[in-house]
């Protein structure tokens, strides 16, 4: 009889609590370079996630809208709001005419976000 008295009280605590939600954070995105910008001069090209769940994104650094190669990823971490953070960089030679965009995929995004590095020199 126990048994089913805590198999009832079970039920009763699932259909209160109700089902968990999960909560869709869209990523705030920043593009930088490591050093202060030079024509000609190889540099390292950043482009920061964070803010986000669920964890599975997709971030893509591209010149003149085609990937670039050797692309490199930091882990994927949390931050103590438990959202994620993801660092993808690349190195690159600036020159002035070539354009570098970051594209992030998320499921919180309507569509991807796409950010232009603003080349200052």
């Amino acid at each position: 009889m126990a048994s089913k008295e805590f198999l009832l009280w079970c039920v009763v605590l699932v259909w209160v609590s109700g089902p968990a939600e999960a909560t869709n954070k869209p990523p705030e995105v920043q593009m930088y370079s490591r050093y202060p910008m030079s024509a000609g001069k190889e540099n390292v090209l950043h482009c920061f996630a964070e803010g986000f769940h669920p964890p599975k994104i997709n971030v893509t650094l591209l010149k003149n809208n085609a990937e670039l190669p050797n692309v490199k990823q930091s882990d994927l971490s949390f931050k103590e709001d438990w959202t994620f953070q993801l660092l993808t960089y690349a190195s690159v030679v600036p020159n002035g005419k070539d354009e570098y965009t970051c594209k992030v995929e998320h499921q919180a995004l309507l569509a991807p976000k796409i950010l232009k590095w603003e080349q200052d020199y």
